[in-house]
């Protein structure tokens, strides 16, 4: 993996995780491809979100003030796609989250998320 992929999808990792905090949309709506899906068991129901009901999720729960938590676990790059695991605090929880990401149009954007909570 070369160094700029990592530092690139690095940072639209974070930009995720600080959108979502948040509840910025703009920052959200970089981060993730248009067509990007979340899935998860939340609360014991099956939740599978596109990009803007996710976005909403996010706008509806935002805590500007809460400082921004993540780690990235695993980052693999081949090509021009890309996964990350990431344990990241959002409201509350703390979660396991497995980003896809793809390389478009000379960027690196989230194309699908897989979370759990953590116990």
């Amino acid at each position: 993996m070369q160094s700029r992929d990592q530092s690139e999808i690095e940072a639209v990792v974070g930009t995720y995780i600080e959108g979502m905090i948040r509840g910025d949309r703009a920052m959200l709506e970089r981060a993730f491809h248009p067509r990007m899906s979340e899935i998860g068991h939340f609360e014991g129901a099956l939740m599978w979100n596109d990009r803007d009901q996710f976005i909403g999720l996010c706008e509806g729960a935002a805590d500007p003030g809460l400082p921004a938590s993540w780690t990235i676990l695993n980052l693999s790059v081949s090509g021009d796609i890309a996964s990350v695991h990431v344990e990241d605090d959002w409201a509350g929880l703390t979660f396991d989250d497995y980003l896809l990401l793809l390389r478009s149009e000379g960027r690196w954007q989230i194309v699908s998320k897989a979370f759990r909570v953590r116990p």
